[in-house]
This record gives C-alpha cells, structure tokens and sequence, in this order.
C-alpha cells in the first residue's frame, strides 16, 4: 500500500492488517455464517477467520505482546505493549455486503496507540500512523479538513445498539446537522476517524464505542491535526464509550454545540 513505516512494529502492523484484510476480500461474495453476538450485535465467520490471520503474525512477530481483539475479550495478561483489533469494523455492512468495512489494528504503549492501522480492502486504501510521524493514506500525508465555519461542515456519525445510546446519538445528530452541510452514517467507527484525518469528514461522533473501535482512528486523527474527545470535552482514551472528533478549527464550536444537547 506504499506506506513506509518507520519502526519494526509500524511494519508489522501493516503485514497483520493487510493480512486480514485479504481474507475479508476473498470472502466478501461468499455465504455468510451469521451468529448474534446479542442485541443488535452480529458476528460472522468471516471475523474469526481475519482474527486469526492477524493473530497469527502479530504472536509470531511479538510473543510477549497481549492482544485484545473484539472476537476475543478476554482481558489481557498485564503487559506494557497490547495490540487492540478489531477484525472487520463494519460487520453489518459486511454481511449485506455493503461495501463500507475494514481492519483496525493498533499497538498501545501503556495505554496510548503508538501505531495506527485501518485498512479498507475494497477500496485498497491504508490508513497508517506512528505516534510523531503524522498520518497516510498509502503512503501520502493526509491532513485533517481546513474549515473554519460549521457551515460547511459534514457531519458524519453512527447508530448505537442500545437505545439510549441510539436516543442521544438521534438528538445530537438533530442539531448537529441544522447548520451544516449534510450528515454521512457509513457503518464503521474505524473508517469514519479516519475519514476525520483525511479531512473527508468534518465532525463524528458515536455515544458508545470500544477500545478495539477506536485505538487506531484516534492516532490517525491526531497525526493528521484533527481533534478527538470524549463527548464531555476530556482527552480520547482508550477506555471505551462516547466520542468526538473533528476538524481543529471548527471543533470548539463543535464542543460548545455537543455539550449544550446533551
């Protein structure tokens, strides 16, 4: 994918992605073995089989490193370095074969991402970011969006299964949406924070995410000079729930406006 990663675990990043992400590919016109996992939360063979095949080299690679991946929540060993997957981000779309999915993966140091990769195998687009080293999209820097009136703003977002989560994210995208330009639902967390560092999106939120969601999207956001918070204005962390991102110049509007339709 023309990136060129700087560190060893940059690279191994990559080849686990890329990995998973041909596995998502081969089997994307299949049948689908399709399991739920519970209220509105599907599973299909697919996910385990690109687990696996990024597990694979990532153990092979870093025996001493814990992973955490969606397919596999067991907590991990206490470890200074943990690899945070999710398989295929997007699992909905994948199984109605709605072609907006991907490979998230990132390498934590102590609870912060220092490597970043989401890796859309349709479109053969590879976000890729080392903590310092800025963010790419197969190889070129990619810039978060230069916008400094919410005008112009597109806002893109996602449906949380819980109907709460679902009721706030209904109200936020309600005025969030008035003053700007349009709104996108695409289906995966992943990809939509690095649409936020691509500068194709202005603004995303979703009210309830996990760590595996969000662990590569947030260094590819940051490397790309956009901003990510939780919904109540605090520094992203990789604990899971709510979060916001968006374009730098807009965002403390975009702050302002979050925290008043809460």
């Amino acid at each position: 994918m023309n990136n060129q990663p700087q560190t060893y675990e940059g690279e191994i990043a990559l080849r686990a992605a890329l990995a998973a992400g041909r596995v998502l590919q081969k089997k994307f016109y299949q049948a689908r073995d399709i399991h739920s996992k519970g209220f509105r939360d599907i599973v299909t063979d697919a996910d385990f089989a690109a687990d696996r095949a990024a597990r694979a080299i990532l153990q092979r690679a870093f025996p001493q490193h814990a992973i955490l991946s969606e397919e596999d929540k067991l907590p991990p060993r206490h470890a200074e370095f943990v690899w945070m997957m999710d398989p295929l981000d997007g699992t909905t779309n994948y199984a109605r074969q709605l072609p907006i999915f991907c490979v998230s993966l990132a390498l934590t140091r102590r609870g912060q991402p220092i490597v970043g990769v989401v890796y859309d195998p349709i479109r053969r687009e590879c976000f890729f970011a080392e903590r310092g080293r800025g963010a790419f999209l197969n190889g070129t820097r990619i810039r978060a969006s230069a916008i400094d009136s919410f005008a112009r703003a597109v806002i893109g977002c996602e449906m949380p299964r819980d109907p709460n989560a679902r009721a706030l994210a209904l109200q936020l995208l309600a005025n969030l949406v008035r003053p700007s330009i349009t709104a996108r639902i695409g289906g995966s967390a992943a990809l939509s924070l690095c649409y936020i560092g691509a500068g194709r999106l202005d603004v995303y939120f979703q009210p309830t995410l996990s760590a595996w969601d969000v662990a590569a999207g947030i260094l590819i956001v940051r490397e790309g000079g956009g901003r990510v918070t939780h919904l109540d204005g605090k520094p992203a962390t990789l604990m899971g729930g709510a979060y916001l991102a968006g374009a730098p110049k807009i965002f403390p509007e975009l702050l302002k406006k979050v925290i008043s339709s809460q």
